[in-house]
C-alpha cells in the first residue's frame, strides 16, 4: 500500500465560497436536501444513475451519499469537460479546482470512506472499504498520460476512473491543499480562502488539465 495515497475531489471555483461556509465537501444528497444549490459540472444521465445506485459494502447508502475522489487528475471526466461534452456545463476546464487529500488522511480523521477498482456505477467494478486493498488499484494507468481504452485492453478507462468515496461530508482537516489551472483563479482562489479567514496552499498545476 501506497504511505500517502493522494485522493482528488474535482469542483468549479464558484462552489468554493459554500464548501469553506460548510466547513468541507458535503455530497450531492445533503446539498440537494438543504435546499442548496451548486454549480454542477456533472452530466446529468450520469447523476441520475448515481442517485439510485447502491453502494454494496459499508457505509452503504447510494453513491450521491458520497463526496466522490479521482486516484489521479487529468480524469475521463475532466476530458468530457474538456471537449464540451456535458449539456449543462460549457464553461470549460479552467474554472475548475482541485481540492486534494489522501486516503490515508481520511482515515485518521475517523471518516467513513469506500473505493473502486473502477467507474462507481459499471457492473462488474469491485467495492472495497478497507486501505489494504488499495493494490486493487491500476496504479499504472493512474500514472499513464493516456487512458483510452484500446484492441488490447478495452476496460483502461473504466479503471481510470476509480473512485475513493467519502461518506456524506469531508471536513476542511482532511484537505491538503487545492490546484488551479490558472494564475487567474489561483488569485480567485487565494481572495475566497482569505475572505472566510481558512489557510490552505493553493498550487498552480495546469498539467493537471486538458
Amino acid at each position: 500500500m501506497h504511505s500517502n495515497t493522494f485522493i482528488y475531489h474535482m469542483t468549479h471555483y464558484r462552489n468554493l465560497s459554500k464548501i469553506l461556509s460548510s466547513n468541507g465537501l458535503v455530497c450531492v444528497s445533503n446539498i440537494m436536501n438543504n435546499g442548496q444549490t451548486y454549480c454542477n459540472i456533472a452530466n446529468n444521465d450520469i447523476q441520475s444513475r448515481r442517485a439510485s445506485y447502491s453502494v454494496p459494502v459499508e457505509p452503504f447508502g447510494t453513491l450521491h451519499k458520497y463526496v466522490p475522489f479521482y486516484f489521479a487528475p487529468k480524469s475521463p471526466m475532466l476530458y468530457s469537460i474538456y471537449k464540451g461534452n456535458v449539456i449543462q456545463y460549457n464553461e470549460g476546464q479552467e474554472p475548475l479546482i482541485y481540492f486534494v487529500s489522501s486516503a490515508q488522511k481520511i482515515k485518521q480523521n475517523g471518516v467513513p470512506f469506500c473505493f473502486t477498482d473502477g467507474h462507481g456505477i459499471m457492473h462488474f467494478t469491485e467495492y472495497y472499504n478497507d486501505l489494504t486493498e488499495l493494490h486493487n488499484i491500476d496504479w499504472d494507468i493512474m500514472k499513464s498520460k493516456y487512458w483510452h481504452d484500446t484492441i488490447e485492453d478495452n476496460d483502461r478507462k473504466r479503471r481510470r476512473m476509480a473512485e475513493f468515496l467519502v461518506y456524506q461530508y469531508v471536513p476542511l482537516d482532511c484537505i491538503i491543499g487545492i490546484a488551479v489551472y490558472s494564475q487567474k483563479y489561483k488569485e480567485e482562489t487565494e481572495k475566497i480562502l482569505t475572505e472566510h479567514n481558512v489557510s490552505l496552499p493553493v498550487k498552480l498545476k495546469p498539467n493537471w488539465y486538458y
